[in-house]
């Protein structure tokens, strides 16, 4: 019986080294498309204390690009710039680390890692890139408008951009008038503050502070 399966050890071998390099060469192949440019909705939200107050802000538009370490490689880095069209703040920025691994796309994000996230269930083309982030609740999707060797990579790592007029704050479950108010300022808001970043995707996010 040992001898039987001493023998047949070479074919399990081989059987095993092709599968991983069938998940390998699929990872490789999922890491060239997924290299680029990608516009659309990734479920990105930003909650806003002002006295004593917390509003909601749910981005309309995110720009997210990856960049591959080396030409094929299965990891990289990028950055993805999050559009809200009200709220203190037009635009939020992160840094992050990427990697496909067996089919797994893992985003690590080093400076805020709230936001570390994997997905698993998924289709991905040379034009869109939609599915499920793992634990997910809702489908996000993106286009693909640039591929990785149309463009240069980029060196910030975390920022945000500020208003430069009145903005309204709102109550994300009513939007209504008595919820809403205008608060004038120059420059970065000093009265208030960002106290989560999130995805709502994700989270089951309650309109009520």
């Amino acid at each position: 019986m040992i001898r039987k399966m001493m023998n047949r050890l070479p074919l399990l071998m081989a059987v095993l080294m092709g599968c991983m390099m069938a998940a390998c060469d699929n990872d490789v192949m999922q890491s060239r498309v997924l290299s680029g440019k990608w516009q659309g909705d990734w479920g990105m939200y930003y909650q806003y204390e002002y006295r004593g107050r917390v509003y909601t802000f749910n981005c309309y538009d995110t720009r997210i690009e990856f960049f591959p370490d080396y030409d094929f490689a299965t990891s990289g880095y990028g950055r993805q710039i999050d559009y809200y069209d009200v709220g203190p703040y037009e635009y939020q920025y992160y840094y992050f680390h990427w990697s496909i691994r067996n089919g797994i796309v893992s985003l690590i994000y080093p400076y805020d890692p709230t936001l570390n996230t994997s997905i698993s269930e998924y289709r991905m083309s040379n034009n869109t890139f939609t599915g499920y982030f793992i634990n997910g609740y809702d489908r996000f999707y993106l286009r693909k408008w640039a591929d990785y060797y149309d463009w240069t990579p980029y060196n910030s790592y975390y920022c945000y951009g500020p208003r430069d007029y009145h903005f309204p704050y709102y109550s994300p479950a009513t939007r209504a008038e008595e919820d809403s108010i205008v608060i004038p300022y120059d420059g970065e808001p000093t009265e208030g503050r960002i106290i989560r970043r999130g995805n709502r995707i994700t989270e089951a996010i309650s309109a009520e502070p």
